[in-house]
């Protein structure tokens, strides 16, 4: 077998095509370096693209298609035709990208490499001198990489749509073909003896020759299976948060290379991918939402505040009031510890507050309630569960259901028997309440009860 390595596949590109590229690539840098640069403050929006958003523990998956070139190939091309100097690829992979700047992956590309041979002259001095051969190399390449993000150098920059991943990793070509060749020849055989014709014949009439013709055809099969070294490069361009365009250049060196197995394999593949991440709209209801019960939950705080001052504020100026008088006459004595006497019959006056448009309390309402249930163990309550008025009544009234439900839920697990928590009300929004006053349930101390245990 002649293992000479002594004519790449292809010639890459010319020098005039290899400086216009090379211009364009410089360009392309330098111009996203520039969008790259950090805007103001370096203060990242949440509700905006960004890679920290898109691109933190998510999974992706492209698939890629383009042209190939193996070099070093030790079958020499002699007057190939064209379509020869140039090889399919296709594959596909999957990425798990950690940080906006570093992702692991798998991916597998299949390709071919193709030779030709079509002799114009025949070597006369080789016995059976060969005419013509075709060599086709189908190779299976399967790798493990890590890549880099050279764009994550400018964190807070405004071209966040536009990624620039170097790698490597470790692979495996898995690669079969065969070589198919025609041989032709012609001897001579005279008084016994027969000898491959390199030239003219002379033949003399004293003796007798034979001569022959010979055409040899064979199909031979070959295979290799080698590690390979692989450095990418990927630019990628995302169009949506879920559809990402890019272009991507693989140099392969393969290791422990011998045989047929080739030096070097190149590829230049256009890819599509798929980025598992949630919608735009879904993540901007979840930052809304968010939002809004935050805000509900600081005004209840700040009104529960409001109405802890002015009890207190009551309670001094009441004391005050009282320390004036003791001097009064029995009567005023007598409607003061009635007015006491009223106030502790009538009981405390709890209320659960909802978001918008929602059944479900958030983790300070849930303790607040649980913390009330606890003070008022042993007691009747009364429960109204409402809504608020935007919405159609019907709507209203079902929300207001669920609302009650939730609540009365929470108390039977803090210990209260069913018969303890009547009446039980749902009114929609028939109050016509608008804002966050609707939407929230009220729970009160049965008054009957409290005044049974006071006499």
């Amino acid at each position: 077998m002649n293992t000479i390595r002594t004519n790449k596949l292809i010639t890459l590109s010319g020098g005039r095509w290899a400086r216009i590229g090379f211009s364009v690539l410089l360009t392309s840098l330098f111009t996203v370096g520039a969008l790259a640069q950090t805007v103001g403050e370096g203060k990242a929006d949440l509700l905006r693209n960004t890679n920290k958003e898109l691109r933190t523990n998510t999974w992706s998956i492209y698939a890629q298609g383009g042209l190939s070139w193996a070099n070093g190939v030790w079958y020499p091309n002699i007057d190939a035709k064209s379509s020869y100097k140039q090889s399919p690829a296709v594959g596909g992979g999957i990425d798990f990208t950690i940080r906006p700047w570093v992702r692991i992956g798998a991916d597998y590309i299949w390709s071919r490499y193709r030779r030709e041979q079509r002799f114009d002259a025949i070597d006369t001095k080789a016995n059976l001198a060969k005419t013509y051969g075709n060599y086709v190399m189908n190779t299976h390449n399967v790798k493990l990489g890590v890549q880099f993000n050279f764009m994550e150098l400018w964190p807070m920059r405004k071209a966040q749509w536009f990624n620039i991943w170097m790698g490597t990793g470790i692979g495996g070509t898995f690669a079969r073909g065969n070589e198919y060749g025609i041989w032709v020849g012609t001897t001579k055989t005279e008084n016994g003896t027969t000898t491959p014709v390199y030239g003219d014949i002379n033949i003399s009439n004293d003796a007798t020759v034979t001569v022959t013709g010979n055409v040899l055809t064979a199909n031979r099969h070959e295979k290799f299976n080698k590690l390979f070294i692989p450095a990418t490069l990927h630019i990628e361009a995302d169009v949506s948060r879920r559809f990402t365009l890019g272009i991507k250049g693989e140099f392969d060196w393969l290791l422990n290379r011998k045989d047929v197995a080739p030096k070097h394999l190149i590829y230049a593949m256009a890819t599509v991918r798929y980025n598992f991440v949630a919608s735009r709209a879904s993540k901007l209801r979840n930052y809304y939402d968010g939002e809004l019960a935050a805000l509900n939950d600081r005004a209840n705080n700040l009104r529960q505040e409001a109405d802890a001052e002015k009890t207190r504020a009551d309670r001094e100026a009441a004391l005050r009031q009282k320390a004036e008088q003791q001097n009064n006459d029995l009567q005023r004595q007598l409607d003061d510890c009635q007015k006491s006497k009223k106030t502790a019959i009538e009981g405390p006056e709890h209320y659960v507050q909802f978001a918008h448009n929602s059944s479900y309390m958030s983790r300070e309402e849930m303790d607040r309630l649980r913390a009330f249930a606890r003070s008022v163990k042993g007691e009747k309550l009364s429960i109204l569960a409402e809504a608020s008025t935007p919405g159609t009544p019907e709507y209203n009234q079902t929300i207001s259901e669920r609302r009650l439900k939730r609540v009365v839920k929470v108390l039977l697990k803090e210990g209260f028997a069913p018969e303890d928590l009547h009446p039980q009300t749902a009114i929609g929004s028939k109050n016509g309440k608008k804002t966050y006053e609707g939407r929230r349930v009220t729970i009160k101390v049965s008054p009957n009860q409290r005044l049974k245990k006071g006499l």
